[in-house]
């Protein structure tokens, strides 16, 4: 970020305030604390349980890299080591994350899937191999170094018991003699011909004739110098052993149930383990049994529905905090509560101060959870939604947590087979069971159907909807090639007022705009523009024939995110506006004027002073890869943009000095301490404050009083000492109560 630009944004009284939900419900790994808490590794950080406050604070952005996953971690003393999903190995000490990188010894492009303590060392099996060593730094153990001893490409899993270390490897298992030197091949025993055909990823090293390795391929257990099948899985393709315990009542194993292992027979484990959920992981914490719940595919790895665990012989679900699912995409306000489409958990929605659910097939009557990317409200109760090759799903939300209440009932062209009897289909004149996403336009629905990432192979186009579902008085009215419709591949599309809708087509395709006589239902007045099945390209001024994204400017002309930047339409051609190049794959338009916009690199605010690129070097954002079906929402009672991603939901509120609301907030976000200031702001009452700071792992770092919120700033430093980058949790307590506030810090 610019010092001049930002030094602008300050002294106008603007922040911006940056927030982030992903998804924690995936969880791979749990780790117990001495002091009778547990931490739990999951595809949207490290979250910690306290079996007596509940789910604390999650860590959800470990600073110094751009992950957010975390496959696994390990205590060591007053330190905790993480396995990141593709960030490298980070070490979490009094001073805040450290990360090691293949600079630092660690194999591989970031993803590390283990990390183990053995033999005095920390060692760690990535995509790229083994490394050695310890808070100084590690060495790559390979062929090399151990004279052929080992000779491993990526390490998944390692176990120790006594003086022995096994290592799962994508060439079968070794073990290692730890009273040995890891330099000589003849400390190092290969079990790689005998296992490579087995699925070993990771292993439960219990006792000298009991040590097994787990995976793809069931459960083997090795006697002597051979391993043995005694769970085999190996001709199904979706059937994974995510974890083994060793209890009193025998070997237990999690995959689609938990299953013990009795006389030579797999039989289930405790009453109620949730249907088609595919465990986890499996580990004993806290005097208990857990399990966590993953989706049906056991490959899925951003997703889940949290924890279980085993008492009294069944098992009781606990959820976790953040979002089902990390991949998000179409989102809605309705009632307070936040409705967004994901690619694995259905619609998900978020209940205010009782968190996020989802609806799916296996908490409603929905026809299926995978690719639902659509939410939208309209003058009818509740809100629509819509499962690729699903259909279009209309949700009667009576807006309580639980879902037993709601109406839910999906509307189809052609009837859905193979679902049971509960799922209410009503056949309509849609023009096929695709739905991409939608759109609400003077209280009506409008529908865009089929993907824009292929050539449909049925009728296609868009779908005016009007009227209430629960009264069977519902409207249709199809637009195709026929009516006018310059393609089939619709990409998206964009309401204006209430008789104008832009349309954005696949590929290279433009976009056109259709006006209408304000009933998105009556075609008898459409006229199409530049005509009918004519669409709007590049000879029309658009700087890329790639049209992602519109919006409007707070003087009401039309924005549009292209594959070359942004344009506005002036009625007769479109001109080009200075900003981001390339992909502009989302974009709103805040408060102030200043148009924000998702790139494929950052997420880029435009205003009379530029543009301004947001990364992980000067924001929590973390950019993805991901190039279709990126969407944004504003808020229109607070300011809030919202940008859905691969990776989560990421939200910037613009903000005055003169902020109005029932807790302080702090500003500007990010804060730069070189920059300027880090500020309170608030409406609430005169007199004294107090500002708490906290690590995210719970460590008090230090306090900053003032006389009053309009006199209390701080500088980055406390007792003298610089704090570090990183994301820090901020306990106010001033007139009126005490509330919890998060800062990000950026040096």
């Amino acid at each position: 970020m610019s010092v001049l630009l930002l030094a602008l944004l300050v002294s106008a009284g603007v922040s911006y305030q940056w927030d982030f939900q992903t998804s924690q419900s995936y969880i791979s790994s749990i780790e117990e604390d001495d002091d009778g808490t547990m931490w739990c590794a999951t595809s949207g950080g490290i979250v910690h349980y306290d079996p007596v406050e509940g789910w604390l604070q999650p860590m959800i952005y470990p600073d110094g890299f751009p992950c957010i996953g975390v496959r696994d971690i390990h205590i060591q003393d007053s330190l905790m080591w993480a396995a990141t999903d593709g960030g490298g190995l980070a070490l979490l000490d009094g001073d805040g994350w450290q990360v090691f990188s293949s600079y630092e010894g660690i194999p591989g492009t970031g993803v590390v899937h283990t990390v183990h303590e053995a033999g005095g060392y920390i060692w760690t099996g990535t995509d790229g191999g083994l490394a050695r060593g310890g808070p100084e730094g590690f060495t790559l153990i390979d062929s090399d170094i151990t004279g052929g001893g080992f000779e491993a490409d990526e390490v998944t899993g390692i176990s120790s018991l006594g003086d022995t270390m096994y290592l799962a490897t994508d060439r079968g298992v070794y073990a290692l003699d730890l009273n040995g030197s890891v330099f000589d091949p003849a400390s190092w025993t290969s079990y790689t011909s005998s296992t490579i055909s087995l699925g070993i990823r990771d292993f439960l090293a219990h006792s000298p004739d009991s040590v097994f390795g787990y995976g793809s391929g069931g459960v083997s257990i090795m006697t002597g110098g051979a391993w043995t099948r005694i769970l085999d899985y190996s001709t199904s393709q979706d059937s994974v052993i995510t974890g083994l315990l060793m209890t009193e009542d025998g070997l237990i194993a999690s995959g689609r149930v938990v299953m013990v292992y009795s006389g030579g027979d797999w039989l289930h484990y405790g009453e109620g383990y949730p249907d088609e959920s595919y465990g986890s992981c499996l580990q004993q914490a806290l005097g208990r049994i857990w399990c966590g719940y993953g989706i049906i595919d056991a490959s899925a790895s951003d997703a889940g529905r949290g924890l279980g665990y085993l008492q009294d012989g069944g098992w009781t679900s606990l959820p976790v905090p953040g979002m089902g699912g990390a991949s998000c995409y179409q989102m809605v306000m309705d009632g307070g509560r936040t409705y967004i489409g994901s690619h694995r958990m259905g619609l998900m929605v978020s209940y205010p101060d009782q968190g996020w659910t989802q609806f799916n097939r296996q908490t409603a009557d929905m026809p299926r959870a995978l690719r639902c990317y659509s939410a939208a409200v309209t003058d009818s109760p509740g809100v629509w939604t819509g499962a690729y090759h699903w259909g279009l799903t209309w949700i009667g939300d009576r807006g309580t947590f639980p879902l037993s209440d709601d109406t839910v009932i999906t509307f189809v062209s052609d009837s859905l087979p193979g679902l049971p009897p509960e799922v209410v289909q009503v056949v309509c004149p849609m023009l096929n069971n695709q739905v991409v996403m939608l759109a609400s336009q003077a209280g009506d629905l409008w529908v865009a159907q089929e993907a824009y990432w292929q050539t449909p192979d049925e009728p296609s186009g868009i779908v005016a909807v009007s009227g209430n579902p629960e009264d069977d008085d519902l409207r249709w009215a199809a637009r195709t090639e026929a009516d006018g419709l310059a393609g089939r591949n619709i990409g998206r599309i964009f309401p204006c007022g209430d008789d104008s809708l832009w349309i954005a087509f696949a590929s290279d395709g433009g976009c056109q705009l259709l006006i209408h006589g304000g009933d998105p239902a009556d075609k008898s007045s459409d006229t199409w523009y530049p005509g009918p099945g004519e669409a709007f390209t590049t000879s029309w001024g658009l700087p890329s024939g790639q049209v992602f994204c519109f919006a409007r400017d707070l003087q009401g002309s039309l924005l549009l995110g292209t594959g070359n930047g942004i344009c506005r339409w002036n009625g007769s051609v479109f001109v080009e506006v200075d900003g981001p190049e390339g992909s502009v794959k989302a974009m709103e338009v805040d408060r102030y004027g200043a148009v924000w916009c998702m790139t494929e690199d950052a997420v880029c605010c435009v205003d009379a002073s530029g543009t301004t690129e947001y990364t992980s070097s000067n924001s929590i954002y973390i950019p993805t890869n991901r190039s279709e079906n990126e969407f944004s929402y504003s808020d229109p009672a607070t300011g809030t943009m919202y940008f859905s991603s691969l990776a989560g939901l990421w939200s910037i509120t613009p903000g005055q000095a003169s902020h109005q609301g029932p807790s302080p907030l702090f500003y500007p976000q990010p804060f730069l301490p070189a920059v300027e200031d880090l500020r309170m702001a608030w409406s609430g009452e005169r007199g004294a404050v107090s500002a708490r700071f906290f690590s995210l792992t719970g460590e008090y770092i230090g306090t900053l009083d003032a006389e009053g919120w309009e006199e209390w700033s701080w500088n980055g430093t406390l007792d003298g000492e610089e704090l570090s980058s990183g994301v820090y949790f901020v306990i106010v307590d001033t007139v009126t109560g005490t509330t919890t506030n998060k800062i990000a810090l950026v040096r």
